[in-house]
This record gives structure tokens, sequence and C-alpha cells, in this order.
């Protein structure tokens, strides 16, 4: 068999344990398992199929489930944590093993030696071969006992001298119990209990890693899509600014108005100019960011669609369908790092308890019996070990130290129940000025658009100045930047809010929802109104 077979065979092995223990770990968090794997082959499918269609004039857009998906497949931080979850599952085999039946002490060693002692016999001396087989199998039980049964065969082979035979086979069973010090399953099981525990407990972090990662990618998204958006609304600006100046002009040669609005007017010109470079370097450098964060090369020609952001603003505000006492409540209920830092006091709890346990004195029992496969007698022997702990200084030490840790675990699980009630409280006032200021800015742009079509009337009767022209321009150009602000701040700040009290959801392909559907949303953001 090839190495390359048998780092095949390993790699099987070693996944089917890895993500059995990721499964279970969800089963048990969540009540149920949900899809995960470190493979990489749909990333790279997908980005080499992007790269392969960027040679084409048009941009690719991405909807933002194209790049929620491409983001959980291709992104290297995200591939990372799950990496990190992995390797947390396949420690966690090693530690298993121990509290199974464990073959590591099994060898077979082969030994050859040579010596010229000038012996005339027909065996040379000591010339030859020694090779001895030893297999062993043993396990703790829950009582804490070890129990190892073990077969040895020791084999001389001598070159010069085919009557030599082997020696016999011998099996043996031996088992210690702690009948104090050691006794019993929760001092046993602990190594494995607590392995298994912190596997939930990484299970739990990474699905909140998700939920942010999530949420951080549709923030990138939607804040490129504003970028975007403040470009076009910049672009139109200037184009105004430049019809305005051209205009103005015309007016001061007709003597229709004074020279001095004629340079007002270039000035504003040069102004818009400069939003528009202006808004285009930070549109460039959120698609460089967004392509980035996505795991792309960042000269590759994609970009969010547009058509997204018209979707969110003909959505307009989504509703929270529950009170602020609820959600507070919700979220100290479910949040899953306070469920796992409520489960980290019971693990400081056992810990205190094991210390206390400590100072009893090891009182152990052996027993242990051989026997020849070829016949005789058995070998039977029966020990009883008492060991008393004079000295206790460690001991003494780590109950103190058990009893700070659990101390500290008490508070840190009070400090952040408070957190996440801050937290709520502070989203869900976050939220209340998202929507006044969303509302106050579309009527900001509807009275600016007003503003710059009566004044463009006014100019051109000579009943108002170019300055005001400029200022109401400036108006609609600042309302309509503000409203786009306004709703994609609501927008990601109310998936912030769902996130925070664990009401936020993700598919394998990395699209959220809510836990809420579109009449209950519209309810609620009527009675919000």
């Amino acid at each position: 068999m090839s190495c390359s077979k048998i780092g095949g065979f390993a790699e099987k092995r070693a996944d089917r344990a890895a993500y059995g223990n990721i499964y279970g770990a969800q089963e048990t968090a969540w009540g149920g398992g949900s899809e995960f794997t470190i493979d990489q082959t749909d990333g790279s499918q997908a980005r080499a199929a992007l790269e392969a269609a960027s040679n084409e004039e048009e941009p690719i857009m991405l909807s933002l489930a194209e790049t929620l998906a491409l983001a959980v497949s291709n992104s290297r931080s995200y591939q990372l944590s799950k990496e990190n979850l992995f390797l947390e599952a396949l420690n966690l085999t090693e530690t298993q093993k121990a509290f199974n039946w464990d073959t590591s002490a099994s060898r077979f060693s082969l030994e050859t030696s040579y010596s010229d002692d000038g012996s005339t016999t027909e065996t040379f001396g000591d010339n030859g071969v020694d090779g001895r087989l030893g297999l062993s199998v043993s396990r703790t039980l829950l009582s804490g006992a070890r129990v190892t049964l073990g077969f040895t065969e020791n084999i001389v082979d001598y070159f010069t001298d085919p009557d030599t035979s082997s020696e016999n086979g011998v099996l043996s069973f031996n088992v210690v119990q702690p009948l104090l010090n050691g006794f019993g399953p929760l001092v046993s099981q602990e190594p494995l209990r607590q392995a298994e525990r912190n596997m939930i407990y990484a299970v739990r972090d990474f699905r909140r890693y998700q939920q942010d990662f999530i949420i951080d990618i549709t923030s990138l998204y939607y804040s490129t899509l504003r970028s975007r958006d403040q470009l076009i609304n910049a672009e139109n600006n200037y184009k105004s600014a430049v019809a305005n100046r051209e205009q103005t002009e015309s007016f001061a040669d007709a003597n229709r108005i004074a020279p001095f609005q004629a340079a007002q007017a270039q000035q504003s010109e040069l102004n818009a100019e400069d939003r528009l470079f202006s808004a285009r370097a930070t549109y460039e450098r959120a698609l460089d960011d967004f392509r980035y964060q996505l795991g792309l090369p960042i000269d590759l020609n994609v970009q969010p669609d547009p058509g997204e952001l018209d979707i969110l603003t003909e959505r307009g505000l989504v509703g929270i369908d529950i009170t602020l006492e609820e959600a507070v409540d919700f979220a100290v209920s479910n949040r899953l790092d306070l469920i796992t830092m409520r489960q980290e006091v019971e693990d400081r709890e056992r810990a205190l308890e094991i210390t206390e346990r400590d100072f009893l004195p090891n009182l152990d029992v052996e027993y242990g019996v051989s026997k020849d496969v070829e016949g005789g007698d058995p070998n039977q022997n029966l020990d009883v070990g008492l060991s008393l702990p004079f000295d206790w200084t460690e001991k003494r030490n780590a109950y103190r130290r058990a009893q700070i840790n659990l101390d500290r675990q008490l508070r840190s699980l009070e400090q952040s129940e408070w957190d996440v009630k801050r937290e709520v409280r502070n989203l869900w006032r976050t939220l209340e000025q998202n929507r006044l200021v969303y509302k106050n800015r579309l009527l900001s742009v509807e009275l600016a658009m007003r503003s710059v079509e009566n004044t463009t009337l006014l100019l051109k009767n000579g009943d108002a100045l170019t300055r005001d022209l400029l200022e109401a321009q400036d108006d609609l150009l600042n309302a309509r930047n503000d409203a786009t602000v306004a709703l994609v701040d609501y927008t990601i700040n109310r998936l912030r809010f769902w996130n925070t009290i664990e009401r936020f959801e993700i598919d394998p392909k990395g699209m959220w929802y809510e836990g809420i559907d579109e009449q209950d949303a519209g309810a609620a953001e009527a009675s919000q109104e």
C-alpha cells in the first residue's frame, strides 16, 4: 500500500470522527445539526467562474444572496474559523480515545545482535535476531478503575540454530481501582466530560461568529451600494452645477444678473467637481474592500447589484414585532454565549468539588493475573496501596484557585448579562433614531426637490439669486445622501438587533432571515409610527 493511499485513508477516518463530533455538539447545543465542511471546492469553483467571466467589458453584478454564498465559501477569515472548529473536534478525538479501548501500548520490536567471542559452537555465540510482540488494550471505567488486557510473545530465531524455538506467549489482565481519591465518574470522567463540553462551547462560538460575519458582509454590501448611490448623486449634482453655470453666464452676458453671480456659479461648479472626485474615490475604495473581504482579487470586475438598494428602498422600514422588555428577556434567556457562560459556572463548580475530593488519601487496589498460553498455573497478585498526603500545599492552592475561579465566573456571567441588556436597549434606541431620521430625510428630499424647482423658476424671472439655487441644489444632494445612509443604517442595525437577542438565523448558503414575516413586520411598523 502506497503512502498516498494510507494518507487518504487517514484523512477520511479523521474527517469522519471530527465531523461526527461537530454534528453531535450541534445536536446538543440547539437540537439539530447544520451543514458544515472545511472543503474549499465550492469556493474555488465560484472564484474561477468569476475570474473567467470578468474578461467581459461589463462588470459582474452580484446579488446579496450570491455575495453571501460567495463569502461563506471563499472568505479566508471564514475558512480559518471553520478550520479552527474542525481542529477542536479533531483534538477531542484524542481525548475520547483515552476513554475507549486504547491500543496505543501495542508494539512490535525487532533487534539484531552480533558478537565475535571466538565460539566454535554452531550458534556463533549471541549472534541472532530478537523479536518481541506486545498487544495491549486498556480502558478507564466509570468507577475510576483502569483495566488492561495484554498479550506478549518473545521470538528468538538464531540464524545458525534452526532448532531454537520461540518462547511461549503470555496473556495478562490487570485492574487498578481507586477507593478514595479518584473514585467515581465525577473524577474519572472529568477530562472527557470537559472536552466534550468545550466542543459544544466551540460550536456555539462559531455560530455567533457566523452571524456576525454575515451581518458584516451584508453591511459591507449595502455600504458599497450606498457609496455608489452617493456617487450618482454627486454626478447629478455636478451636471446641474455645470448647467447652472452656463445659464448664469448667459444671464450675466445679457446683463440680466450681476457678474458676481456668474462667479458664484463657477465656484459652485468647482466645488461640485471636487465632491464628484471625492465620491468616485470613496466608491472605488469601497469596491476594493468589497472584493478583498470576499477573497477575490481587487482588480476583478465584480460589483454589488444596484437593484438590491432599490429593493431595500421599496421595502422601506421593516418593523420590530417585539417590545423592549420582551427583547431583553429573550436575549438573556437565549443568547448562546450566555448559555455557555452559565454552563461554565457548572464547570467551575465541578472543578471545586473535584479539588475538595483531592484531599482524600490515595487508596488503590490492584489485581493482576498472567498465564502462559502453553499451560501452567496462572500467576496472580493483589496489592493495596495507601498514600497519605502529609504535604497539602499543592492541593490547598488548587482548592483556593478553584474557589476564586468560580467567583470570577459568577461575576463574569452577571457582567455579561448586564452588557447584553445594555446592548439590546442601546440598539432599540438606535433603531428608533434611525427610523425617525429616515422619515425626516424622505420629507427633506421632497422639500428640497420643490425648493430647487421653485428657485429655478424664480431665478429665470429674476426674483432669486444664483446663490439661492446653489443652496437648494446642495440641500437636495445632502437630503438624498442622508436618506440612503439612514435606510442602510436602520437595516443593518435591525439585523444586529435580531442577532443581539438571538433571533437571527442563516441558511447553509449564508442568506439571513429574521424570524419575522412581512405581515408582522408591516403591523409592527404601523404600530411604531
